[in-house]
């Protein structure tokens, strides 16, 4: 039995004061309130974009304080939240009371629960309780707690968590105990651990307080007067990230307004879930346009993340049909995928060089591995060893921010916009660069900047610089110049609605990445050039003129006008694009996979190649060859040449299937495809099946078919009695034709007999493995369990018995087998025995062993024997003229009431010992003459 010490909220919570949770005496600490007025500012949490409560936040915020008063059984004090929306005010009761300052301690927890596995998920929050009770075990030494909850939550917890799952419960991120075991429907759950009484009851009581929403501070002016005490260093903001690992990301992160903590604490090693993620690449960013979230499968209307998935939706970090529960812990591969379209990190190119290292990428899809590589190569994110990328994985708010911060450790607002007005070099540059005719009007130049920075301003110049690490313009983009600049790595222009970006005076942009959310004009002097542009994402047109290296669109459904173009390249992955191109390409490409884009060409191009499906190229423009791949093309600009090369896929490609006549009894199967009518070599999956099922570690994705391609495999068995008599193998090749964006598939399958072993040669077979595994030597651990976990299998008995030849004047056989403690009876006859009964017996102990052998039931007792010491009946005697039998365990002198119940295990002076009823079974059915086998 446990002892029940408190039900509910008795006491009104103990007063919950100091010297009660230290186990003191409550009483003393009590003084009269007297009117006191406790004032908190309130801080939300990070997930909300703003400071100010609203309305439905404020009633939870007064729920739960009304609550708790109750418990402190300060029910007419008063709560009030003034016009600011930022404090909260409680005016307590004049007359006796709590101790204010205990008080505003417990009004000011967050006492949030949750009880989560050992892969961290979350199975129980405070919300899932609806009761406590708390009690000691019976000897007193420990506490309990108690948890009655919801019916909703306990259903989840009897059907869905694993058996033998316990639970970690922490209250505030404090471990307090676990859970080990889940109670029948309607029984409350018990959290145990090293729990004082005291201690029980304190987290009882803070448990049915309720959960704050947000985090309150007492403010000076709100604080109870108290004794002065000598001054303490002051503790850091954070507490939890003094020497983390990321500390100096972390701290990063607050600067910069990314991470702003949950009740003075940073959880970084937290798992970041989605929606954290996304909030902080908003913030990054300053987003602030929300897009429509009805086609959000996966998310609820009324999430605190509702609108910051709009934002995303615009600025194209997630798309508008995305059903994914943003609630849950992010994988590794779809923060890659977040940050790569946040930053822009999009490459036209397919190839995943960077990648090769790593064997465990192939759960990823094509764009998060796309987004890995970049990632790779711009050094954002590493393995989590030499091998392994760990896509699905989970990673934590500490190597999140790390990873942002990799990208850029500093975003600048208009107000921390770099200045440096204190030396007149400076003064006369800064004032060159605002005369300049071509200047874009009202904007600020920039005197110092570094790369690794974000700028969330409308209006920016950088003057006379080189620039290392990328530098994003982000959502808040209007006009911005760079004149006369070195950008070794990127200029980004990420998110914004109405962007102009004009580049002049010789600047040398070593990567350029156009990605508004809205329109953006990009404008080149002629003496100024990018290596590479990449224009990506979704949304309005882009403009751009000048001269590139290199262009990649990576973009689907926008207008993009390339105006007085100089390009070495320009590549096409992106769909559903209308594009202008007035000027001189070298080479032209629209590769496969992007389909329906419109093209005008006005200007030259030396060699243009249109692999993507349903492109249509005209214009005034010429080019010198072209070269068609893909089907329901239209090209009508003219050229000196235009040839189609239009993939035939596996068409006129058939397969051929190599296997023997049968399978042999005891072989293996090999079977060997080969390929006809190949022309040109394909990249295909291949996948071997058996018995129509694929086989899981026989499959190919980079299947090189040729003429001369050869694929095998060799299936081995293991060989049955009642074993299936045939095999069917099967082979699929499956083809992605570029041309026509079809999938093809090419199958065949054949049957192939196998011929078994003989009835007898598995009998046979049987037999010397069971008259080798049989043995008379007991070697257990002398208890009953071993006995009933330990015996042969009935067949093996069967083919024992039978394979010794035994035989029986009666229609019975009795097989005493000492090894495992268990007498057998079967019934037939010699070379037919069939097994009937198994008892669990005590045979003779190791000093009094029952003899092995063979032998007959010589007579039967119901009577049995009776000496000063027991009796045993009935008795069932065996081994002619001597005194071993079969008889019950001891019971005392003259009654049937059992002394010693030993059985299971060798015991006896050589008889052999059985429960009641299986004795009287053996003396009722077994009769004289029938054959015993002791071995």
């Amino acid at each position: 039995m446990k002892k029940r010490l408190f039900s509910g909220l008795l006491a009104a919570v103990m007063l919950l004061t100091t010297a009660f949770a230290a186990g003191g005496d409550a009483a003393s600490e009590q003084e009269t309130a007297s009117g006191t007025v406790l004032t908190f500012a309130v801080t939300l949490p990070d997930q909300m974009n703003t400071n100010q409560m609203e309305d439905g936040m404020i009633e939870q915020v007064r729920t739960v304080l009304e609550g708790r008063l109750e418990q402190l059984a300060l029910s007419d004090a008063q709560i009030t939240f003034p016009d600011d929306r930022k404090t909260v005010i409680v005016t307590l009761p004049d007359g006796a009371g709590p101790n204010p300052t205990d008080v505003a301690a417990f009004l000011s927890q967050a006492n949030a629960l949750s009880a989560t596995d050992p892969n961290g998920k979350v199975w129980l929050t405070g919300a899932d309780v609806t009761a406590t009770e708390v009690g000691l075990t019976d000897d007193g030494s420990t506490a309990y707690i108690q948890l009655t909850l919801t019916a909703d939550a306990h259903a989840t917890l009897l059907s869905e968590l694993p058996a033998d799952t316990a639970l970690a419960v922490s209250l505030d991120g404090e471990t307090i105990g676990q859970i080990d075991t889940i109670a029948a429907e309607n029984e409350p759950v018990t959290v145990t651990g090293a729990l004082t009484e005291n201690a029980a009851k304190f987290y009882g009581a803070r448990i049915m307080a309720g959960t704050l929403p947000v985090a309150l501070t007492l403010t000076e002016e709100g604080q109870p007067e108290q004794p002065q005490e000598p001054e303490q260093p002051a503790e850091p903001t954070f507490p939890d990230i003094a020497g983390h690992w990321a500390e100096k990301a972390l701290s990063k992160a607050v600067d910069m307004g990314l991470l702003k903590g949950t009740d003075g604490k940073m959880l970084p090693d937290d798992a970041v879930k989605r929606s954290e993620a996304v909030v902080m690449l908003n913030r990054a960013l300053g987003a602030t346009i929300m897009d429509n979230t009805s086609g959000l499968s996966g998310t609820p209307s009324n999430a605190w993340y509702a609108a910051d998935l709009g934002k995303a939706i615009h600025l194209g970090l997630i798309d508008a049909n995305d059903s994914r529960n943003f609630d849950t812990a992010a994988t590794r591969a779809e923060a890659f995928e977040l940050l790569a379209r946040a930053f822009v990190f999009d490459r036209a190119e397919t190839g995943t060089d960077e990648l090769s290292a790593f064997t465990d990428i192939s759960t990823m899809t094509a764009a998060q591995q796309q987004a890995a590589a970049a990632l790779v190569s711009a050094g954002v994110i590493n393995g989590v060893t030499n091998t392994t990328l760990a896509p699905q994985a989970t990673l934590t708010r500490a190597q999140f921010v790390t990873m942002i911060t990799r990208v850029a450790d500093e975003i600048l607002t208009p107000q921390e916009e770099p200045t440096d007005a204190n030396t007149d070099e400076n003064a006369d540059s800064n004032a060159e660069a605002t005369t300049d005719t071509d200047a874009t009007p009202d904007t600020e130049p920039a005197a110092s900047l570094t790369g690794g920075t974000i700028l969330s301003v409308p209006e920016y110049t950088v003057s006379d610089m080189g620039l290392d690490g990328d530098v994003i313009f982000a959502a808040a983009a209007q006009n911005v110049t760079l004149d006369a600049v070195t950008a070794r790595d990127r200029i980004v222009l990420k998110g914004a609605e109405n962007a102009k970006l004009n580049v002049k005076n010789g600047s040398r942009i070593s990567t350029l990445a156009i990605d508004p959310a809205g329109t953006a004009d990009v404008s080149l002097s002629e003496d100024s050039s990018a290596g590479t542009l990449v224009i990506a994402g979704k949304g309005g047109a882009v403009n751009y003129s000048g001269t590139a290296g290199n262009i990649e669109i990576t973009a689907s459904g926008r207008t993009i006008n390339l105006y007085e173009l100089e390009a070495d390249t320009v590549t096409i992955t992106g769909s559903n694009n209308t594009i202008v191109a007035n000027g001189s390409v070298g080479a032209f490409s629209v590769n496969g996979g992007a389909k329906n884009n419109k093209l005008t060409l006005n200007g030259t191009v030396d060699d243009l190649l249109v692999a993507g499906i349903g492109t249509t190229v005209a214009g005034k423009g010429k080019a010198t060859t072209v070269d068609i791949r893909a089907v329901n093309c239209t090209v009508s600009i003219a050229a000196d040449s235009m040839i189609e090369n239009i993939d035939p896929g596996l068409s006129g490609v058939t397969i051929s299937m190599g296997v023997p006549t049968k399978v042999t009894a005891g072989g293996s199967l090999v079977t060997q495809v080969t390929f006809q009518g190949v022309t040109d070599p394909k990249i295909c999956s291949a996948q071997w099946y058996k018995n129509g099922k694929p086989l899981a570690n026989y499959s190919n994705d980079n299947f090189r078919l040729t003429a001369d391609a050869v694929s095998r495999i060799t299936t081995y068995f293991t060989f049955t009695k009642d074993m299936d008599t045939s095999v069917t193998m099967g082979f699929k090749l499956t083809y992605e034709n570029p041309s026509t964006g079809e999938t093809e598939e090419k199958y065949i399958e054949k049957t192939v007999p196998i011929e078994n072993y003989s009835d007898e040669w598995y009998y046979q077979r049987d037999v010397n493995r069971i008259l080798n595994l049989v043995s008379s030597t007991y070697r257990g651990n002398y208890t009953t369990s071993y006995a009933v976990n330990n015996d042969y299998a009935a067949y093996e008995k069967e083919v024992w018995v039978n394979a010794k030849g035994y035989s029986s004047r009666t229609q019975y056989l009795v097989w005493i087998n000492r090894a495992y403690q268990h007498v057998n009876v079967f019934q037939g006859s010699k070379g037919n025995w069939k097994l009937i009964k198994s008892f669990l017996v005590g045979t003779g102990a190791a000093s009094s062993p029952t003899p092995t052998g063979l032998t007959t039931v010589s007579y039967k007792s119901a009577g049995g024997w009776t000496t000063s010491t027991y009796t045993v009946r009935p008795v069932v005697g065996f081994y002619p003229g001597t005194g071993y039998a079969f008889h019950s365990r001891l019971c005392y002198p003259g009654t049937d009431t059992e002394y010693d119940f030993s059985a299971g295990y060798p015991v006896s002076h050589g008889c052999v010992r059985m429960y009641k009823n299986d004795i009287k079974w053996i003396y009722n059915n077994i009769p004289v003459g029938t054959t015993v086998a002791i071995f």
